[in-house]
């Protein structure tokens, strides 16, 4: 297959903001893609080479990709980079010079993937040198829309405002049916978390193929996510009377994957940290008594002294690259694990909840540091406000009541699971994840950083980002010079796709970055879009007075911020008081 194929068509996409016409061209695309190529069709499509537990990243910096163009093309790198300087896209510099020199496409898609592999595999001293050999190589073979999106895919920023929830409809389309059996194939992805294995089944074998998906241990399985309540009696009503009723610690989710003496761990946002957390390695072998399973869990920091439990915060710095063994001796962790997914090579997601968890203590030897999740099987709304605030007391942030008859919904969010957390001195009940989608200039003392950032909740069902307030409060100065930093891979010279705004902001951003927030109140707004004409015509809903908790939340991706519909619950509720 052509690579010249794959730029037209993301060309085409580029074009358009509608989401129904990026969805056609996609499946378009995968229809027109050779079966044997689709794997690599889809992740080059989603600007990565594998999925992202694996975590292999291409890893061209700006600055190398500025120097491949310049050796491919033969002009100097100070000429290409002002011209980077004016556009402030290399991948629309790189097509403008390169517009005169006519050639026929010869480049392949495998071609062009084996390529990136080798940048991005490339380690040592000698890597630099290999990923600009790589690159330069393609461009000085490419076709000019070619070399717009080789480096745009190189460095990163494809651009196309296609997320997971485009190619999946994409791939329903093309090779399932129709988008009426999304659900089956969205399924699938949340089983495997690799939308190319999902591709490459439902292109060979159709439907009959994608329910047959198994698990397996070391491909994480999308997290379960829960909704959210304030009140004892309403909780116990949406769960049937009786739930199990956990701790929420203030940790960090770890999804674990053991086979043997092997164990990985991986993140809520599915990237692979086993590096990070060598002592939870070591307590999963321990503790886990059973040969092969997939546990979840939190962990969290606690006091080397005390043992009592730290905050969130305290555990961020065992997010390293380097300096881990140092990281551990001084942030200690212990693990509660709360559910399993998988024994012996037997899928549970479809098993109920009670019988899950009695099938987790089994599987545990309980140690000091190593355990299941503190709980109670509760029947009254007086019996879990009094087990909500044991669980305040412990140093946790509230509970998570769960159905004892529920099934475990891989990536979904529902009232199978629900948060039940500590009150903030605030009209909102508590505080929302929030995407940054834009920021807006400093003045006086924040002159040179961002005076407010532009943020949005997700609209799961439109595959959409809607502005939900301006927030400039909370931030320390250290967070407004670090925010500098975080924010510049993410800047775009225009929207993306994805964000439906009514507000212009000074800087555009890509949507990943997530900020806890919190509020004084819900109320409507002409400015902002999410719940947009819901509650009055040509008004949204609006965070008031909205503020920056200091927490990162860089355990979520953006698709698992709070959503618009939670936005729409919340002020529904006018928030009523916790019981």
């Amino acid at each position: 297959m052509k690579y010249q194929t794959l730029a037209e068509a993301y060309a085409s996409i580029e074009r358009t903001a509608s989401r129904l016409e990026m969805t056609d061209g996609l499946a378009d695309l995968f229809r027109r893609t050779p079966k044997p190529a689709i794997r690599r069709v889809v992740y080059l499509t989603q600007g990565k080479l594998y999925p992202d537990y694996e975590g292999i990243e291409i890893g061209v910096a700006e600055k190398l990709a500025v120097r491949a163009v310049a050796q491919a093309t033969g002009l100097g790198e100070a000429v290409i980079a002002r011209r980077l300087g004016r556009v402030g896209d290399l991948g629309t510099v790189a097509e403008a010079v390169l517009v005169d020199r006519r050639r026929r496409p010869t480049l392949t898609v495998d071609e062009v993937y084996r390529a990136l592999d080798r940048a991005a595999r490339a380690e040592g001293t000698g890597a630099q040198a290999v990923r600009l050999a790589a690159v330069a190589g393609l461009l000085r073979r490419a076709t000019p829309l070619e070399a717009r999106y080789l480096i745009r895919t190189v460095t990163g920023r494809l651009r196309l405002g296609v997320g997971d929830a485009t190619v999946l409809d994409g791939l329903a389309i093309a090779y399932a049916g129709g988008r009426g059996d999304r659900r089956e194939v969205e399924r699938a992805y949340n089983l495997t978390s690799d939308l190319g294995d999902v591709a490459r089944r439902v292109a060979l074998g159709g439907l009959a193929a994608l329910r047959k998906t198994p698990l397996v241990v070391g491909k994480p399985i999308r997290p379960m996510l829960a909704e959210r309540l304030s009140d004892p009696q309403d909780i116990l009503r949406k769960v049937g009377g009786r739930c199990i009723a956990e701790y929420k610690y203030d940790g960090e989710r770890l999804q674990i994957h053991k086979r043997g003496r092997e164990v990985r761990l991986f993140s809520r946002r599915l990237e692979q940290v086993t590096l990070q957390y060598p002592d939870v390695v070591a307590l999963a072998q321990r503790h886990l008594r059973v040969r092969e399973a997939i546990v979840e869990g939190e962990v969290v920091a606690i006091d080397p002294r005390s043992g009592d439990l730290r905050p969130f915060q305290e555990l961020m710095p065992r997010r390293r690259k380097y300096g881990i063994a140092e990281a551990a001796r001084a942030i200690p962790t212990a693990l509660f694990a709360f559910d399993v997914l998988a024994i012996g090579g037997r899928d549970l997601t479809g098993v109920s909840y009670e019988r899950r968890h009695a099938l987790l203590e089994r599987a545990i030897a309980p140690g000091e540091r190593f355990r299941v999740a503190t709980y109670r099987m509760v029947t009254s709304s007086r019996t879990l406000l009094e087990f909500f605030e044991q669980a305040i007391q412990d140093g946790c942030e509230g509970l998570i009541c769960k159905a004892p008859s529920g099934v475990y919904q891989a990536g979904a969010r529902g009232w199978l699971w629900i948060k039940f957390k500590r009150e903030y001195q605030s009209e909102l009940s508590e505080p929302v994840d929030l995407v940054v989608v834009g920021a807006f200039r400093g003045r006086g003392r924040r002159a040179g950083a961002y005076g407010a950032l532009l943020m949005a909740a997700y609209d799961h069902a439109a595959g959409r980002f809607r502005t939900v307030c301006k927030c400039g409060s909370g931030f320390t100065d250290e967070d407004l010079t670090r925010l500098v930093g975080r924010l510049r891979p993410l800047i775009r010279p225009e929207p993306d796709p994805r964000v439906e705004t009514r507000l212009k902001p000074d800087v555009w951003c890509a949507p990943s970055l997530v900020l806890e927030v919190v509020g004084a109140e819900m109320t409507q707004s002409p400015v902002h879009t999410a719940g947009w004409n819901v509650f009055r015509k040509g008004s949204g809903l609006a965070i008031r007075f909205p503020r920056f908790t200091g927490r990162y939340r860089d355990d979520k991706g953006a698709e698992d911020a709070t959503t618009v519909r939670q936005i729409m619950k919340m002020y529904r509720r006018r928030v009523r008081p916790t019981a």
